[in-house]
């Protein structure tokens, strides 16, 4: 017969405080990513669903990273998918690959974002719409927010990884209970 070995330490009552910073950080970096997607699609007072896409893409343009078609296809689909991204990590729908794709995003983000600074290219971010010149704080703020993001990612896999220990002690607990 088999036996597995249950740490003495493994209670079958998860901590509530990790749960409380996960929830925390997710929602205030779905509500960033939801609040970047608006203001691309609201500006100048006005919802701009018809031409968003071209003076988002301008901002994308000016970093001279990608081919023309890929600025167009990038204006018009990274706000909804900002949109769809923050929402994930609010709800918390499958916050595991959520929380690894916002990290993904985020680094490329940072990477464009450093390598324009490097060359001193002098334009807007285009992360909080067209308003905000690419500088230092910038760079630093969006950094903050990966590390938010690696934070978040890291805290789901751990906590999904203790819920399986815990199943795994109250089998075990039901198992001997039941013989």
């Amino acid at each position: 017969m088999a036996t597995t070995a249950i740490s003495a330490d493994t209670s079958a009552r998860p901590a509530a405080w990790p749960r409380a910073l996960l929830l925390i950080g997710r929602v205030a970096l779905g509500l960033v990513f939801v609040v970047a997607a608006y203001t691309k699609l609201h500006f100048n007072g006005a919802w701009h669903f018809s031409d968003y896409y071209f003076f988002f893409g301008m901002a994308i343009n000016s970093y001279n990273m990608v081919p023309f078609w890929a600025v167009e296809l990038m204006g018009r689909v990274l706000p909804w998918f900002e949109v769809a991204l923050g929402l994930a990590l609010i709800s918390g729908i499958a916050l595991r690959w959520v929380g690894i794709v916002a990290s993904v995003l985020l680094l490329a983000f940072i990477g464009g974002m450093a390598r324009a600074y490097v060359l001193g290219l002098e334009i807007v971010c285009g992360c909080f719409g067209n308003s905000e010149k690419l500088g230092p704080l910038t760079l630093a703020r969006d950094g903050s927010l990966l590390v938010l993001a690696l934070a978040v990612t890291v805290g789901a896999f751990l906590i999904k990884k203790r819920a399986e220990r815990v199943r795994a002690v109250l089998a075990a607990r039901q198992e001997t209970v039941s013989s």
